[in-house]
Parts: structure tokens; C-alpha cells; sequence
């Protein structure tokens, strides 16, 4: 693709909770509605990149706009904290800049202005709603409280790759999350979650299962592995999830191009097996249906049998497109011997 042909504007629309695809027939809808109902965790394992993340935004876009008399109104987002091998169980509710505060020698400012919220401490807060936390707790100064909705509001709580956590924050989260509270001693306050059975918070962890969970954490969660969807699954999430891009592009009907996505597909699936150390997912799928788009390849009649024999121009933009899927050498090295493109 010629940079003075470049078009800027692609974006991450695709992105989009909205964008999701989730059939009302997949087990997966209901296991999120039953950990809702049960009050329980829900563990979500899968290979990366198909769609674990996702998932808790789509879930939060999904129930907001759901109206029920018996649970207070989601937030549309979801509070999210990504795990790293550092975290601490407070991590996950607030964090306090010590720098700051002992910089302020004076003592102009009041220590909750030090103190700002994590994803756990937000969505127990929002239980409250910031008006009710404000006036319950005394929370006034604490520095992002003013992103929280004014008024109570469920919402759900997304901890991402609890696999990456050290061993012992993975228990004592469980018992901070069936808490429902926890304590700045800093300012010396103590919140809790509403008492108010209406108002729920949804906990997703995602694993990509690089390390075992305990036991005793297992047991305590709902599990659901996402498994790599079928070819007929993944021509409905093509459909579903690329027409913004095509949008984008002045494309307006994405069943003029159902055949040649089911030949790509059919392309990608060949691809997939012979990439041995890290199999392309369904994210990279989408993105590398992107650009045979932008490098108008997703017309051409490309298989196994009629790669290598592209025009030269073809060939390279082809070889390009692979970096989308590929993401080791000898992977790499694998395809463009398969599709004889060297």
C-alpha cells in the first residue's frame, strides 16, 4: 500500500463492546447470568486472544442496557485492573503517593488528596454511588472519585491475567472480594460495599493459564474456557466485527464480500496449523482480513496452490500481511515455505 494512499481514520472501532459477538445460544451468556445471580466470580480462560478482555466490556455495555426492577442499573464500562507480578491485595483498591505527600512539607493538603482509587476500591465505592460514598465515608479529596457515577449503580469489576499474580494475592482477593470492603489507613477509613442486595458487582478474572491457580481459589470461582471458535463461528464474528472497518473504508454491504471471506478463512485455517509455537487468534484473524482489504487482496483467488504464483507486487503485499498472523521466525519461516512465497 502507497503511504500517499495511506488513509488515517483506521481505527479500533471494531473494538467496541457493541462489536462483540456473543450468540444468545452460547453457554458463555448464561454462565456470565449465573455468576450474577450466584454472586460469584467467574474465572475465564482461553488461548490469547480470543476475546477474554473483551468479554468484561462487552458484559458491562450488555447489562447496562438491560432494565430490571431487581438490579440496580451497570455501568455501560467496566472497572478494570491489570495484574501484574508486583501486586498487593491493596493494589486492587487504592494507591497512595507517599512521594507526593512527603513532598508536601507544609501539610497543605489533606492525605486523601495522596489517595486514589483502584478498580476494586471503584466498584465498591460505586455501590454507594459518589454522592453516597462522599457523604458516608468522608471521602471528599480523594483524587479520581469524580469519575464515579453520582448516583448507585451495579457495574462489572474486570481483573485481567490473575495467572501473572504472586500465589498468595489470589486467595486473600477472594476473601477481599466476598468482603466486600477494605481499609485506607492512611486517612482511616474503612468502605464497604451497599448493603443494598440490588446493587451487584460482576467480578471477571481472565487467565491465560501461564501458571496454575490454587485450588482452593478454583473452587471457589465459576470457570469457563473460551475454546477456539469453529469455522461457522468465526465467519459470524468476521461479519459482525468488521463492518465499522468497512464502514470506514465507504463499504456499506459486508455479504459482498462473504465468499472471499470464507476463502480467506479457509487460507487462515492452513496458516493456523502450520504455525506451531504460537497459532494466530482470532484477533489477528480479524486484523489480517484488514489488510487484504486495505491491499485489495481479499478479492484474489489466494490458496495454497496459487500463492507463489502471484505477480511479484501481489506476492510482497501477501508476505506483508502475514505479520499480522505470525509472530515468531520460525513460524514465519514455516508459512512462507508452505504458500511458497520465498
Amino acid at each position: 500500500m502507497a503511504l500517499e494512499n495511506f488513509q488515517i481514520g483506521f481505527g479500533n472501532y471494531d473494538k467496541s463492546p457493541e462489536y462483540y459477538y456473543l450468540s444468545d445460544t452460547n453457554p458463555l451468556k448464561a454462565t456470565i447470568f449465573l455468576a450474577l445471580k450466584l454472586g460469584k466470580p467467574l474465572l475465564i480462560t482461553g488461548e490469547p486472544g480470543t476475546g477474554k478482555t473483551q468479554l468484561a466490556h462487552w458484559a458491562a455495555w450488555y447489562l447496562s442496557t438491560k432494565i430490571d426492577g431487581n438490579i440496580t442499573r451497570f455501568n455501560a464500562k467496566p472497572f478494570v485492573y491489570n495484574i501484574k507480578s508486583t501486586s498487593s491485595g491493596r493494589d486492587l483498591f487504592y494507591n497512595y503517593d507517599a512521594i507526593s505527600h512527603f513532598q508536601d512539607k507544609e501539610g497543605r493538603k489533606n492525605v486523601s488528596e495522596f489517595i486514589s482509587l483502584s478498580a476494586m476500591g471503584q466498584a465498591i465505592c460505586q455501590t454507594q454511588g459518589r454522592n453516597g460514598a462522599i457523604e458516608k465515608f468522608a471521602l471528599n479529596g480523594i483524587r479520581n472519585l469524580h469519575t464515579l457515577h453520582e448516583q448507585a449503580r451495579s457495574s462489572v469489576l474486570l481483573i485481567d491475567e490473575i495467572d501473572k499474580a504472586p500465589r498468595d494475592l489470589t486467595n486473600d482477593l477472594l476473601n477481599e472480594i466476598e468482603n466486600n470492603q477494605f481499609y485506607i489507613p492512611e486517612c482511616e477509613k474503612e468502605i464497604t460495599r451497599s448493603s443494598d442486595r440490588k446493587t451487584r458487582i460482576l467480578v471477571i478474572l481472565t487467565s491465560n493459564s501461564e501458571r496454575s491457580l490454587p485450588d482452593a481459589f478454583l473452587r471457589r470461582c465459576l470457570f469457563y474456557h473460551i475454546p477456539f471458535p469453529t469455522e461457522e463461528e468465526l465467519i459470524k464474528i468476521i461479519l459482525h466485527r468488521i463492518s465499522p472497518f468497512l464502514e470506514e473504508m465507504g463499504v456499506y454491504s459486508k455479504m459482498d464480500f462473504y465468499d472471499h471471506y470464507m476463502r480467506a478463512l479457509k487460507l487462515f485455517e492452513q496458516i493456523r496449523n502450520k504455525a506451531h509455537v504460537k497459532p494466530p487468534s482470532t484477533s489477528e484473524l480479524l486484523d489480517w482480513l484488514k489488510v487484504l482489504h486495505m491491499e485489495n487482496l481479499i478479492k484474489e483467488e489466494i490458496n495454497v496452490n496459487t500463492a507463489g504464483y502471484l505477480p511479484p507486487e501481489r506476492k510482497k503485499a501477501l508476505q506483508l500481511s502475514l505479520y499480522t498472523l505470525l509472530k515468531t521466525k520460525e513460524d514465519f519461516d514455516a508459512v512462507e515455505q508452505f504458500l511458497k512465497l520465498r
